[in-house]
This record gives C-alpha cells, sequence and structure tokens, in this order.
C-alpha cells in the first residue's frame, strides 16, 4: 500500500463499501479496477478526486501524500458519495470547501474500533421485517 496515505479518521464509505478492513485487505492485495478511493484534490481548482485502486501503484501516486476521504466499490456509487461528502461540507459549513469542512482530521493509520464507522450506510428495519438502507 501507498506509504504516503493518510485516512480521514471519520472515513466516509459507499454502500458496497461498509467493511473498512475489507478495503484495506483489497488495496494490499493486487489490482481492484472496481475500488475507487475519494481524496483531497492536488489542486485548488477541485473538490475532490475519484481514483480507481490500480492507479495507486503509478510511480506518480506514491510520491505524493493522499489523504482519502472515502471509499466506494463503483464509479457510480464514488460519485454519489462525492456528492454527498460535497453537501455534508455546504451543509455545516455554507461552502464547498470539502479540505476546510473536513480539517485535518488525517491518520497514518485507519482507525480499526469496531469496523463501524458513524458515516456508513447502516440498515433500518422497516414495516414487516424488511430491511432497508439509510443514510
Amino acid at each position: 500500500m501507498n506509504e504516503n496515505i493518510r485516512w480521514y479518521r471519520s472515513l466516509y464509505l459507499g454502500e458496497g463499501a461498509r467493511d473498512k478492513k475489507h478495503i484495506l485487505n483489497k488495496l494490499e492485495g493486487g489490482l481492484h479496477p472496481r475500488l475507487y478511493l475519494l481524496v483531497l484534490p492536488s489542486n485548488r481548482s477541485n473538490v475532490l478526486e475519484l481514483l480507481p485502486q490500480p492507479v495507486l501503484s503509478q510511480a506518480h501516486y506514491k510520491k505524493i501524500p493522499l489523504y482519502v476521504v472515502g471509499a466506494a466499490w463503483t464509479k457510480r456509487e464514488a460519485m454519489e458519495l462525492a456528492g454527498r461528502i460535497v453537501m455534508d461540507a455546504y451543509r455545516i459549513t455554507g461552502k464547498t470547501d470539502v479540505a476546510a469542512y473536513l480539517g485535518d482530521d488525517f491518520l497514518e493509520h485507519p482507525e480499526m474500533s469496531d469496523g463501524k464507522l458513524y458515516r456508513e450506510w447502516e440498515p433500518r428495519t422497516g414495516e414487516a421485517g424488511k430491511d432497508k438502507d439509510v443514510m
């Protein structure tokens, strides 16, 4: 895994990426083109960058620090998650500056308290005992 990766303490996870341990195992275990990481941009003209996991093996990405704020299993899910992050930033700060909203709450190694994060999708029991996904 890229030694320059810093992880947002309250990592955003897409619906298909509920388990942080599974994500980390996939990052260390080879190429997974469906896995996307959402990172703070390398330039100020972008809000977020969506990186497919295989690009992390390129020399360029091994040299620069990456601040991972989220993970998703498909490009579509990554785009939806990026929208959610930007909307959270706007709702709280009135601006779309995600970096300012998240602050400097990044860790060298992700926390693994119980594999659960407060920003995950959580199943909710609906009518007749059926589970419904909610954010």
